[in-house]
């Protein structure tokens, strides 16, 4: 399940940009404890404060966190009575989310030059994009995307969370950069899909042509991917596999279409799960590997998808009781 950004939702909020789920989600939120609302109000407030600031502001962060836990060490030395200790600490762990929202929020704000987009796609979304240096990007389903109107003339940064695919237009002098909750990409110039799962907390990086670099976050590790080369990388364990020769599947869901080429039947599932989004369950696991499938898929609904699969591979389909799950039954290897 994806995690809830409760900062990104009050900003929402402040420009007017919420939807009314998002908006019972940030009530139900505030409403579960008091010191939510305390956290909420700070942030709006930051916000609003930060629109009021001159041309070249930039936030401090780590100046900021600094007089934090200075505010911190200095409020235990004096042994007051006036509010517990807990609720001490809560503020100045709020203060230090506070300086991470504006950062993340304003970051060329005070800038004349740096003006903040945001596209966000619903669940059964895509959406195409094109920035200002002729890149195209476009991005699935449930993804939250940031990028300037208008790149300074020293860098090219967005921020995304959820999926896309990016047609970067090459710029020596201005590396590309796309900033995530596990790391970093940047190129020059190239193609290749990011998707970031929060179910596995993983990131997936699949190179279409070019050559691309990822640095996950708090590491000096550096990952050089190539065309047909794909990254999957766990937050969690830090752990990476990297692979060739891609499935043309890595990005079905920005071509409609889905190819198999005598393809077997345990990488046919998750294909087709990824492109519709549902669950395929084979209760068959025998025909895994024995079973294969050769055809071409373009626009074509699920249930025309899941029949030729019924009729080419020889199992049956039912529909399970859980919400876009079918379980395939039946069949035997030849």
């Amino acid at each position: 399940m994806k995690k809830t950004n409760y900062s990104v939702l009050i900003h929402k909020e402040l420009s007017g940009e919420i939807t009314s789920d998002e908006s019972v989600i940030l009530n139900n939120w505030l409403g579960e404890d008091s010191e939510n609302s305390i956290l909420a109000e700070n942030i709006r407030g930051i916000w609003i404060w930060s629109q009021s600031k001159v041309s070249g502001w930039e936030p401090d962060v780590e100046g900021g966190l600094s007089k934090v836990m200075q505010r911190i060490e200095a409020d235990q030395n004096k042994q007051t009575q006036q509010r517990p200790s807990i609720f001490r600490i809560f503020k100045y762990a709020a203060a230090a989310i506070f300086i991470f929202s504006l950062g993340y929020f304003v970051s060329g704000v005070g800038n004349p030059q740096v003006e903040w987009q945001i596209a966000e796609t619903e669940k059964t979304e895509t959406r195409a994009i094109s920035l200002s240096d002729g890149s195209q990007i476009t991005l699935n389903g449930g993804t939250y995307f940031t990028y300037p109107e208008t790149f300074p003339s020293n860098h090219r940064v967005v921020k995304m969370d959820g999926e896309g695919f990016f047609e970067i237009s090459r710029d020596e002098q201005r590396p590309f950069s796309i900033e995530m909750d596990h790391g970093t990409v940047q190129v020059l110039g190239t193609s290749f899909n990011i998707s970031n799962d929060h179910d596995t907390n993983s990131t997936t990086i699949t190179v279409a042509t070019g050559k691309v670099s990822f640095t996950p976050k708090g590491s000096s590790q550096n990952f050089i991917l190539v065309a047909n080369d794909k990254l999957i990388y766990n937050a969690n364990t830090q752990r990476y596999r990297q692979v060739k020769d891609l499935s043309p599947n890595d990005w079905s869901w920005k071509t409609k279409e889905l190819v198999f080429k005598n393809t077997k039947l345990k990488e046919v599932i998750p294909a087709i799960e990824k492109h519709f989004n549902i669950r395929v369950n084979l209760n068959n696991t025998k025909l895994s590997d024995c079973r294969k499938l050769t055809a071409t898929f373009t626009e074509s609904p699920v249930m025309d998808v899941l029949n030729s699969l019924k009729i080419s591979v020889g199992v049956e389909i039912k529909k399970a009781k859980a919400a876009d799950t079918f379980v395939l039954f039946g069949g035997t290897c030849e």
